[in-house]
């Protein structure tokens, strides 16, 4: 084995290795520049970096105080670091390559750092992310858009709609972040039980993420805190902004507006879904095809965010309790991404990365032994193999769909009432 080793080694140049010789405890590396990097993938880099390289620059600046403190740098108090210090740039980049779906085995190839300085910097790069406050999903760091935001949106979302839907601030929408199976460990120590984490509409574990997007896709909230098994509509009402909406008196959404959701919510003063069922008036079947015009603007949002970042199309192999942390990390590199003209019709991962993932994914097995894929998207861009697992009501109130008051007027009724006054129908195609 160690003549084999010494073989391969006599076949590079070593002249540009650095460090101890073979035998010691630390392989020799030789630090990368991303510079040269990028000059080697050429006309591929986006695809490998899913931004462009002025966009990675911005990026470093406004992560560099968070990046400092993260990786902080101390005197050895003998010798010096073996193979160099890795620079912060060199760790966002490996960060990144990784949230791209890279693998971690090309990323030490390609950066020059063993496989635990490849995972330090993810995690790393993550806590910035998270820790800085430009990259929060609204303005002055808060939870949900202020209602001057919430102006803009409407604007957006009317600009778009056929019917003139002019009071829509929010998409809402649920997805499942796929993972594997949790330990019983870890799940006793977060007291939730192993079998709530498998969702069984897509037969999968995870988390459910609830997102809400605006007209240009970027998510303005987030709650990444149930289980797969959860519904959507239980997951939403247990939400703070949920459980603040539930009160009449709330002024966080402006007055007659409303969260455009799917039939896994319910319509209240402050939400507006499709009308469920089949014996449907022309007017409602024509309010339901103009509201999903809009609607699902969060389902080609989930769609960007699982495309732009492959290792959410395979299930994450980490710990549970560091999930949550990680994707809103990616859902704020996303805006980040959109914000700075990345466009949001992200290319296709390099050839590698695509092999990568697919394996990834086909090693994760179903409870009937078939082999999984990774994820796709269909025809308009929608992960469907991880939106819609929690439209059902089975931990709703009596196990069904709570029903509403009659004899309220609703922004959703105006909105109907709008498409009767206009005479508007579904187009036939």
């Amino acid at each position: 084995m160690v003549a084999c080793v010494l073989e391969i080694l006599d076949l590079d140049d070593e002249e540009v290795l650095v460090g101890r010789t073979i035998g010691s405890t630390n392989i020799r590396r030789t630090r990368k520049k991303v510079k040269d990097m990028w000059k080697e993938l050429g006309c591929y880099a986006r695809k490998a970096y899913r931004m462009n390289m002025d966009s990675l620059k911005k990026l470093h600046s406004l992560l560099l105080p968070a990046l400092r403190d993260e990786f902080d740098i101390k005197e050895r108090s003998r010798g010096k670091t073996p193979n160099g210090n890795i620079s912060t740039l060199l760790r966002l980049s490996a960060a990144i390559r990784f949230f791209a779906g890279g693998s971690v085995y090309d990323i030490m190839l390609s950066h020059g750092m063993g496989k635990q300085s490849v995972y330090k910097s993810v995690y790393g790069v993550v806590n910035a992310v998270n820790a800085t406050a430009t990259l929060a999903f609204n303005d002055n760091g808060a939870e949900f858009p202020s209602h001057e935001e919430q102006r803009e949106i409407a604007a957006g979302f009317r600009a778009m709609s056929a019917a003139d839907f002019d009071k829509i601030i929010l998409t809402l929408d649920g997805m499942l972040v796929w993972t594997t199976q949790p330990s019983a460990a870890e799940c006793e120590l977060i007291e939730i039980g192993e079998r709530l984490f498998h969702c069984y509409r897509k037969d999968k574990f995870g988390f459910l993420l609830m997102a809400g997007c605006d007209h240009e896709t970027r998510f303005r909230w987030v709650d990444i805190k149930h289980p797969a098994s959860t519904s959507d509509y239980l997951a939403w009402t247990n939400t703070d902004v949920g459980i603040e909406l539930e009160n009449d008196d709330s002024d966080l959404i402006l007055p007659d507006h409303v969260i455009a959701g799917d039939n896994a919510f319910v319509e209240n003063m402050t939400m507006a879904t499709p009308i469920p069922g089949t014996q449907i008036t022309d007017v409602e079947d024509a309010y339901n095809f103009y509201l999903s015009q809009v609607r699902i603007t969060i389902e080609r949002a989930f769609g960007i965010l699982v495309h732009r970042w492959g290792i959410l199309r395979r299930p994450l192999s980490m710990s549970i309790r560091k999930v949550p942390s990680i994707v809103i990390c990616l859902m704020r590199l996303h805006n980040f991404c959109i914000d700075n003209g990345d466009s949001r019709r992200t290319p296709t991962p390099r050839s590698r990365d695509e092999r990568h993932i697919r394996r990834r994914a086909a090693t994760q097995r179903t409870r009937d032994d078939e082999r999984q894929a990774a994820v796709s998207l269909d025809s308009n861009g929608i992960p469907s193999a991880l939106v819609g697992s929690g439209h059902h009501f089975r931990d709703a109130p009596r196990g069904r769909r709570p029903r509403r008051n009659n004899n309220d007027l609703t922004p959703m009724r105006k909105m109907i009432r709008k498409v009767a006054d206009a005479d508007l129908r579904r187009p036939a195609f």
